[in-house]
């Protein structure tokens, strides 16, 4: 078979970037700053606020590892518009109907959560991970840069239609619903399957390239990729999938902690609203800067290794985010925390396929996400709670950097999990 001349692969990079701009950041950055403004128009306290960033955070987890299953039984396209739609339901249902904290509970935790995973992170990096192998790290971070400058644009965005709808914080809901619109319809008409399907191979490349490529040897390159197709249960049998779990632990409690109270803490130290919502999209800018550092290194660099100096980052961002003051203290903090979470959240994702391969990456990103969003709900919610008590954020900053630390020390002792009894007994098998 000829080289394509027109791969697939990089068109389908392309929706599933907007995809995941529209649909999955908008839901999850913007509404830090709607809630805000709806918290105070409803006269919430600090707790209902997180309580209904932290069921959403479950709601990016806890069903993931059904969507995978969904993916597996009906394929990327189905879940992917099937996702979107339960978005633009969910946001329409905001926009008009909200009045209580339970009826937001509902609709925006729990419907619209179910929609961004659905039709989000998961589905899209598994779909990218089906068809690049060479630039595997290149094109599931790149994806993943959707994302993260889809919560730069969210934050100023949704800020500014609400404020120039006279305050009307139901207009940031009718901009969601519009977003997710677009992303089903482009879902159901561009997104394909598996390079097969089209009669192509992953990168493009003719037949007898993707099998030479399958076949060089791990020994001569920088960073481990796996040979062999792991299975789900031989994975979770080996003990980095594990060190993985904890390491995420520090990163994924801290962020969605920050999104769902950093708006309000910045008010609580004297910054106006807009001070505060330019300061959340700086970090959101910051995480893409991140994200495309890591995309620049991760087929060069092992990503473990950067995910740990990033882990030390994020630690140090949290610290100083406690006491910002000034221009200096409004931005630093953005800078490091919103830098270090882009390299980190991409190198979680890449080192399930560098170490499982194909078949197990769905279920484990899904099991990853699971413990990575209860970790992020419980951060939000805990960290209402310990406000609400002690009238400071300090107590749920101050573990979330610790843990950080902790994730950092585990990846540096790590090492890539191989199969025993000759599988993998040389080196020679390290490519997918």
């Amino acid at each position: 078979m000829t080289r394509q001349s027109a791969f697939y692969g990089w068109k389908l990079l392309a929706v599933f970037w907007v995809i995941l701009f529209a649909n999955f950041a908008f839901p999850l950055y913007g509404a830090s700053v709607v809630n805000t403004y709806m918290a105070e128009a409803l006269h919430w306290d600090r707790t209902e606020l997180g309580t209904a960033y932290a069921i959403y955070q479950l709601m990016l987890g806890v069903p993931a590892p059904l969507v995978s299953f969904l993916i597996a039984r009906k394929g990327a396209r189905f879940a992917t518009a099937m996702g979107c739609w339960v978005v633009v339901a969910g946001a329409l249902l905001m926009s008009s109907v909200v009045h209580t904290a339970g009826q937001t509970f509902l609709f925006y935790s729990v419907i619209m959560g179910l929609g961004a995973i659905t039709g989000g992170i998961l589905v899209a990096q598994t779909s990218v991970n089906r068809w690049f192998n060479r630039r595997k790290g290149l094109a599931i971070t790149i994806v993943h840069t959707g994302t993260t400058f889809g919560g730069f644009v969210a934050a100023r965005l949704v800020d500014f239609v609400i404020r120039r709808s006279g305050g009307n914080w139901r207009a940031g809901w009718w901009l969601m619903a519009g977003l997710s619109t677009l992303s089903a319809v482009l879902a159901m008409l561009f997104v394909r399957e598996r390079p097969a399907d089209l009669g192509q191979f992953p990168d493009g490349a003719t037949a007898e390239e993707a099998a030479g490529f399958a076949g060089r040897a791990e020994s001569r390159e920088r960073v481990h990729k796996t040979a062999e197709d792991w299975t789900f249960r031989d994975a979770l049998r080996t003990p980095p999938i594990w060190l993985i779990l904890i390491s995420l632990l520090g990163f994924s409690a801290g962020y969605p902690l920050y999104i769902a109270h950093g708006n309000a803490h910045l008010r609580d130290l004297g910054y106006s609203p807009a001070q505060a919502a330019s300061s959340i999209s700086i970090m959101l800018l910051c995480a893409l800067f991140g994200t495309l550092f890591f995309a620049a290194v991760s087929d060069r660099l092992e990503p473990r290794l950067v995910w740990a100096a990033a882990s030390l980052v994020f630690a140090a961002g949290m610290l100083l985010a406690l006491h910002a003051s000034g221009a200096a203290g409004l931005y630093l903090y953005a800078i490091l925390m919103g830098g270090s979470f882009g390299a980190c959240f991409s190198a979680m994702m890449v080192l399930p396929a560098n170490y499982y391969g194909v078949k197990s990456y769905a279920p484990l990103v899904a099991l990853m996400m699971v413990v990575g969003t209860i970790a992020g709900a419980l951060g939000a919610r805990l960290a209402g709670v310990v406000f609400d008590r002690v009238h400071s954020y300090a107590p749920a900053f101050y573990c979330s950097a610790a843990l950080a630390v902790l994730g950092a020390i585990l990846l540096v002792l790590m090492k890539p999990a191989r199969k025993s009894a000759g599988a993998l007994a040389s080196p020679a098998a390290g490519r997918v």
